[in-house]
């Protein structure tokens, strides 16, 4: 029983042993110690060797011999203080690496208009802010099969939602401007973008309006963090109407 207390705080099976045996004995020669220990002299002595490295075992010589000694047990509890203190200087490192373990990137890839729809609903599932940059002129009537239906239920979710056009699509953000939660500008034609950005929570969104359809999306903290801010900027930029 007292052995396995040692055992379970990293010392091994001999070193245990000899420890138990080292603190009925008193000081006492390896030999003696591995004969009351029950193991071979040559492990006896091994483990004598690294007890004294923790600083749990002393020895002397007296003439020719050399006669070991535990030491006070409470010296366990010493041992044990240290590696806390050595652990607490690396915990902060070993959480960070949690924690950007926990952040780690994950990527789903669609087709067609259904990954245009999956995006929007699992945006209304999020029931996060939405910031868009580079939105087609034309993408409502690209997605006329269930825009309207999105805007609806993101409302009544009060979702708020930025956009900012690629082009001067006036009668677009016109409406897009009359509807409560909703805001929209364009931006010059110069910092036009290849694909519809979306931020949303801890997730960014790409479409590429290819054909087929090709969306993109990503979960990461630190991505959507960046693109959010970079979405601020340029909607500083932005126009209304």
């Amino acid at each position: 029983m007292k052995e396995g207390a040692l055992t379970d705080l990293g010392f091994s099976k001999n070193e245990s042993k000899v420890y138990y045996s080292l603190l009925r004995l008193g000081p006492s020669t390896a030999g003696v110690i591995a004969a009351r220990s029950n193991i071979h002299r040559t492990n006896a002595y091994d483990a004598l060797e690294r007890l004294a490295e923790r600083g749990m075992v002393t020895y002397i010589f007296k003439g020719n011999k050399k006669y070991f000694e535990a030491v006070d047990p409470n010296q366990i509890l010493e041992l044990l203080k240290d590696r806390m203190r050595k652990f607490e200087t690396v915990l902060p490192t070993l959480q960070l690496d949690f924690k950007l373990s926990k952040e780690s990137n994950k990527a789903h890839i669609f087709e067609g208009i259904a990954g245009v729809r999956a995006i929007t609903n699992d945006m209304l599932k999020e029931n996060k802010e939405i910031s868009v940059f580079g939105i087609p002129k034309d993408v409502a009537e690209r997605l006329k099969s269930f825009i309207n239906v999105f805007h609806k239920r993101r409302i009544e979710k009060k979702i708020t939602m930025y956009h900012l056009y690629d082009a001067d699509a006036r009668e677009r953000i016109g409406f897009l401007n009359s509807l409560p939660y909703t805001e929209a500008k364009y931006i010059p034609h110069d910092i036009e973008s290849p694909a519809t950005t979306l931020i949303y929570g801890h997730k960014i969104a790409f479409v590429i309006w290819s054909e087929p359809i090709l969306s993109i999306l990503i979960e990461s903290d630190r991505m959507a963090n960046q693109y959010k801010k970079f979405f601020t900027l340029l909607y500083k930029m932005g126009k209304k109407p």
